[in-house]
């Protein structure tokens, strides 16, 4: 009886033992959840008003709604990667530009990449990937204010 005892514990013993070493071999580690969140709460890809003159500007509005301040790095439309024309309004420049403070908003100004054009009525997902790694993601119509 006792032999069944000392196998089991040993079993136990090997098993929390391997399946940690198992786990680590692999490069498992804890993913942390991410703090930034920022809400959309307005959108213009008109083309009629003073923020978006045209089709080929976009203006979002952005809220950080998380815990943490959000330092923006790349935006896209429609999976291409927008590097130039972006405007950061006030609320985007705390304290440098591209940030977004806890709690405030901003409005950013987003021309489309050149050699994209946006077709009206339909919805494009625009995508901006944060220094941290997290990917914030929006769908906006083109030709429409929402």
């Amino acid at each position: 009886m006792l032999l069944i005892v000392i196998t089991v514990a040993a079993s136990i013993l090997l098993y929390a033992y391997v399946s940690g070493l198992m786990g680590r071999l692999q490069g498992v580690s804890v993913q942390q959840p991410y703090l930034e969140q920022v809400a959309l709460d307005y959108y213009d890809w008109s083309g009629t008003s003073t923020c978006s003159p045209s089709i080929t500007i976009l203006c979002l509005t952005l809220r950080n709604v998380g815990v943490a301040k959000v330092t923006m790095s790349d935006f896209f439309i429609a999976g291409t990667r927008n590097t130039t024309g972006l405007t950061f309004g006030a609320g985007c420049n705390s304290p440098q530009r591209g940030v977004l403070a806890v709690q405030s908003s901003c409005v950013l100004t987003f021309p489309v990449p050149s050699g994209f054009t946006p077709t009206p009525g339909v919805a494009y997902n625009v995508k901006i990937v944060t220094k941290d790694g997290a990917i914030l993601s929006y769908s906006c119509i083109a030709g429409q204010a929402a």
